[in-house]
C-alpha cells in the first residue's frame, strides 16, 4: 500500500472524490481544511491511499512546523477539530496503511504525528507504537419522528427544563452575523473567567470559522430572552453528523434553561434535514441527559525525535500555564473595572 500526493486539486472534486467513504467527516472536506490553514498556519496534504494500483481511500493533515519540529497533524490537538485521519471504508487494512505513513514520515522528516478518527484499528496502532490518548463524547441518535427524539432525553433535568424554557418565553434563533460572534466570545469568556482562565482560542479563530463554513455547513444560533440574548451555540455540520463547537451563556440567566432549550433545537432542526447523528464532542455532567451513546474518542500520536516528545509536553504544559495566569490577571483588571450587565 502507498500514499500518493495529490499535488493539485480543485475542492469540488476532493469534496466529491471523499464523499462516499464510511470515515469520512466535514473535518476533511475543503472547507475546514482551509479553516485549519488559515488559523494554524502550515501546508495542506492530500493523498491518494493506493494498494497495488487500487485506490483504497484517500488521507488528508496540515504540515505545520514549530520552531526547529515539524509536525503533520490529522488532527493535532488544539486545533477544536474533532476527527480526521484515513478516509477509508470499513474492513480497511491498517496493518498495510501504517508502514506507508511512516514511509511519509521518514521522507519528510516528521518529527510528530497526531491522527484521530473513530474508524482507526486501536491494535495496529499500538502495535506499531503510537501512542493513544483516550477521551469520550456523547452521540447522540437523530430521528425524523420528533416524538421519539424527545423521549430520549432525561425526563427531569432535560424535558423538564426544555419545557421551562419555553414556557418564560425563551426562543431561538439563526445568526450568522458579526454581532453573533462578538455575544458568543464575550459569554465564552465569562464561561472560563468562572474557572480562573480565559477562553483556549481567539475570536479570529471564529470570524474565521464562519467566513469558510457559512451557509452549507454551519449553524449558529442564539436563545433570546425577550431582546436579550442568554446563550449562543456553534454546530459545524455535514450531511450526516452534526457538531458541538462551543457554546456559551450567560451565568445570570442560567435559571432559565437556555442551555437545554438550544441543544434540544439543534436535534430537532438537524433532524429535520436528514442528518442522523448529534456528536456533543465531548464529556462533562450536562451532555449525558440528551439520550446520548458514550463513546471513546482515541488520539494517537506517534514523536519520531526526542525533541519532539520533549517539546510537545512541555508546550501542552506551558500553554496551560498562561490559560490560568491570563486568566487571573483578566479577574484581577475586572475588579478594578468590573464589567456591568444590560438586563
Amino acid at each position: 500500500m502507498e500514499l500518493e500526493l495529490i499535488p493539485q486539486i480543485d475542492p469540488e472534486t476532493w469534496d466529491r472524490a471523499i464523499a462516499p467513504y464510511d470515515s469520512k467527516f466535514l473535518f476533511h472536506q475543503s472547507a475546514w481544511l482551509n479553516f485549519l490553514k488559515e488559523t494554524q498556519g502550515g501546508e495542506i496534504l492530500r493523498f491518494r491511499i493506493l494498494d497495488n494500483g487500487s485506490e483504497e481511500g484517500y488521507f488528508a493533515g496540515l504540515l505545520v512546523r514549530k520552531g526547529p519540529l515539524t509536525i503533520f497533524g490529522s488532527p493535532l490537538r488544539g486545533w477544536t477539530t474533532d476527527y480526521m485521519g484515513p478516509i477509508v471504508n470499513r474492513g480497511f487494512k491498517y496493518q498495510k496503511f501504517l508502514p506507508s505513513l511512516e514511509e511519509f514520515c521518514r521522507e519528510m522528516k516528521i518529527d510528530h504525528l497526531e491522527i484521530c478518527n473513530p474508524f482507526l484499528d486501536d491494535a495496529c496502532l499500538q502495535k506499531a507504537g503510537f501512542t493513544l490518548a483516550e477521551g469520550i463524547t456523547y452521540v447522540v441518535p437523530l430521528q425524523p419522528c420528533e416524538e421519539e427524539m424527545w423521549k430520549q432525553l432525561e425526563k427531569k433535568s432535560c424535558q423538564y427544563s426544555v419545557r421551562k424554557a419555553k414556557k418564560d418565553g425563551l426562543v431561538v434563533e439563526e445568526n450568522y452575523g458579526g454581532s453573533f460572534i462578538d455575544e458568543y466570545y464575550r459569554q465564552l469568556g465569562e464561561v472560563f473567567a468562572k474557572q480562573g482562565l480565559v477562553p483556549t482560542y481567539p475570536v479570529e479563530r471564529i470570524r474565521s470559522l464562519f467566513d469558510h463554513l457559512t451557509p452549507d455547513h454551519l449553524f449558529a444560533l442564539q436563545v433570546k430572552y425577550g431582546n436579550k440574548t442568554v446563550a449562543s451555540g456553534i454546530f459545524p455540520h455535514d450531511d450526516r453528523h452534526v457538531f458541538f463547537f462551543g457554546g456559551a451563556s450567560w451565568l445570570a440567566f442560567h435559571k432559565f434553561c437556555p442551555n437545554e432549550l438550544l441543544h434540544w433545537t439543534i436535534m430537532t432542526r438537524s433532524a429535520g434535514l436528514g442528518i442522523s447523528q448529534y456528536d456533543m464532542c465531548g464529556s462533562g455532567s450536562f451532555k449525558p441527559k440528551f439520550g446520548g451513546e458514550k463513546v471513546a474518542v482515541r488520539r494517537y500520536s506517534k514523536s519520531y525525535s526526542l525533541l519532539a516528545r520533549v517539546g510537545r509536553e512541555a508546550y501542552r504544559s506551558y500553554f496551560y500555564a498562561r490559560q490560568r495566569l491570563q486568566g487571573r490577571y483578566r479577574a484581577a483588571m475586572q475588579r478594578w473595572q468590573p464589567v456591568t450587565q444590560d438586563d
